[in-house]
């Protein structure tokens, strides 16, 4: 796991070095093992004959500690060159495969198997792959980049396209003079609406991610060429049973855990108490040779600290190095303002702060590596969200999606609930979090703010598949949404905030292909409460017995109590939100009314959206 950045000018000039190691800087977090950079023209290290461009690298090693795998990496003929963020998990077989066509290779790394499958495959390599990656290739032939991201966006890619040039890096923040400026209003408004950033869109202005499952081309003459090479999987055709289900599901399970358990460093996993987390660590137990180190996080509050016995529990269970952690009121400001320092974008997301203490933990022992439950939700159709799992919710299925559709385009197209009912990604959005009252205050009116929910459907999220059962309509919703850019995004951060490399064998494309197409009852039926159905039926007799029945936890945090716990804190931090120009209409200190935390049901919400957002505008904009 690594950073990588690159730069590309269109018109010949020169590319110094301070200009690049200005952005391998930036990333230093990501990878301490080693720095390097390679630039055109003529005696400068051989990259290229053309001066105008540039690559970078911060090394985490991982696979292959040797010093020949540093990058970036030249390929035997000089003619090619990579920077990669990431692992592959098939690489050797890769390698063999290549081997058998001719092929030489000096190093042992799957940095090299990727360089050289893009020599001989070209772009069609990507379909071959089996991992999470980001990477960029100098093709002097070609004179150009060509830069990739895993199909689920496991790995980070941000670019600034512009006139002049193509710059590229593992963060955004790196790519940007930060200013009050440089931030884009939109995004704003998307961040308090949802929590996060969502699609193509960076905080920053100018500045844009490569969408999961994508790749692009960019020339040193400008022209960009961008295209899809993956695609969502066929979904809900297949009739088998739900014991031959959850028997299939569990074998590609096993298979994406053993083969992310790859590594020349220490690995460890994460370990909630709930389904996803339970089921890697049980997988990991039967497959690893050594003893598996596992981290837990509890808060100090009994309502959200139960999960700890059932995570000791499983721990005891299959013999692994446990760890944790309880982590109480007076910790919790410190450690919110590290974690969210660390963040590239702006996330407001309770799981930072365990994420946050659990990687600081594995980096303290010595592990690099941990693998996540991450995606099981989206794979296994695990949220609340997409089932009754109340009354109202309930009563929302009940009706047709059809006739829902068409009440949200005509008698209540002028609402926000007539466009949650006519468009499935907006229910995603509104039923996850964030705030559709503070989202709304960027608006000069309510018709404003509607046309901006409209443009979001039409120009932002992915085009709905109403083809689909609702199930996996709503699930894809999420998986090509909110699991890469606020799921991913806050694990790869905080996992890389201490310089260790986070794995997420539930998103393996081969299992979650096999999951959609499945009969998408045997996950879940949106009319009744129960989620997860085929993931209860593997997990029976692996699993705690209290799993099955525990209240969702995760690694969430209890918000309103910390708020409550460091009142004058967040006042003092949410009021300074009014100093960021951007923010001039939300009137933080109406928050604070008598009687605004009773009348509100967002305001924990809110308030902690709003204190994550000045607190990262500070560290990354004001100072």
């Amino acid at each position: 796991m690594c950073g990588i950045a690159g730069i590309l000018h269109f018109d010949g000039k020169p590319v110094e070095t301070h200009q690049i190691t200005a952005l391998t800087d930036a990333l230093a977090h990501r990878g301490r093992d080693c720095a390097a950079v390679a630039l055109g023209g003529d005696g400068r290290g051989g990259l290229s004959a053309y001066p105008g461009v540039a690559l970078g690298h911060r090394r985490l090693s991982i696979i292959d500690l040797a010093a020949h795998s540093a990058q970036p990496m030249m390929s035997a003929d000089r003619r090619t060159w990579i920077v990669y963020n990431g692992e592959l998990y098939n690489y050797r077989a890769l390698r063999q495969e290549l081997i058998a066509l001719g092929c030489q290779f000096r190093t042992a790394s799957d940095s090299e198997v990727v360089l050289v499958a893009y020599q001989t495959w070209g772009q069609s390599c990507l379909a071959r792959f089996n991992g999470m990656f980001a990477f960029a290739i100098w093709s002097e032939e070609r004179q150009s980049l060509f830069c990739a991201r895993d199909p689920v966006g496991i790995k980070p890619f941000y670019y600034r396209l512009d006139r002049s040039g193509f710059h590229f890096s593992s963060e955004s923040k790196a790519l940007v003079d930060a200013s009050a400026e440089a931030l884009n209003p939109e995004a704003i408004a998307c961040y308090f609406l949802s929590m996060y950033v969502p699609r193509r869109m960076s905080i920053f202005s100018g500045v844009e991610k490569l969408l999961p499952g994508h790749w692009m081309e960019v020339g040193r003459d400008g022209k960009v060429n961008v295209q899809s090479y993956w695609a969502l999987p066929a979904a809900g055709g297949r009739k088998v049973s739900a014991p031959e289900a959850a028997t299939e599901l569990q074998r590609l399970l096993d298979q994406a855990v053993a083969s992310q358990l790859q590594s020349d460093v220490p690995v460890g996993a994460l370990l909630s108490g709930g389904f996803d987390s339970g089921m890697i660590v049980a997988s990991a137990a039967r497959s690893s040779g050594a003893p598996l180190h596992t981290y837990s996080v509890g808060f100090d509050d009994a309502l959200l600290s139960s999960e700890l016995p059932v995570a000791r529990s499983m721990a005891e269970r299959y013999g692994t190095l446990h760890h944790e952690r309880v982590i109480n009121p007076s910790e919790v400001i410190g450690m919110l303002d590290r974690a969210i320092s660390s963040m590239s974008e702006p996330l407001a997301d309770s799981a930072i702060v365990p994420t946050y203490c659990l990687s600081e933990m594995a980096a303290a022992d010595g592990v690099k590596v941990l693998l996540s439950g991450t995606g099981g939700d989206e794979v296994f159709g695990g949220y609340s969200r997409y089932v009754a799992v109340n009354g109202r919710r309930k009563l929302f299925f009940q009706v047709p999606r059809a006739i829902r559709q068409a009440l949200g385009a005509t008698l209540l197209s002028g609402t926000v609930f007539g466009k949650r009912l006519a468009h499935s990604s907006l229910d995603m959005v509104f039923y996850t979090g964030g705030s559709v009252g503070l989202a709304e205050r960027f608006f000069a009116d309510r018709k404003a703010f509607l046309a901006f929910l409209d443009s979001l459907v039409g120009n932002v999220f992915p085009e709905a598949q109403t083809a689909l059962p609702e199930l996996y309509e709503n699930m894809q919703f999420d998986l090509q949404v909110y699991l890469p850019d606020l799921l991913l995004m806050l694990l790869d951060q905080l996992t890389m905030a201490h310089t260790v490399e986070g794995r997420v064998p539930l998103l393996d494309t081969e299992l979650l292909a096999a999951s959609f197409s499945l009969d998408p009852n045997l996950h879940a039926q949106p009319t009744q409460p129960q989620t997860r159905c085929l993931m209860r039926e593997m997990a029976a007799g692996q699993l705690d017995p209290k799993t099955f029945t525990a209240r969702k936890q995760g690694f969430s945090g209890p918000v309103k109590s910390w708020i409550r716990g460091n009142r004058e804190r967040f006042m003092e931090q949410t009021m300074a939100a009014r100093d960021i120009p951007a923010l001039a209409s939300l009137s933080p200190e109406r928050l604070w009314m008598p009687g605004a935390e009773d009348n509100n049901p967002f305001w924990g919400t809110e308030v902690f959206s709003l204190y994550c957002f000045s607190t990262w505008y500070q560290t990354h904009v004001a100072s």
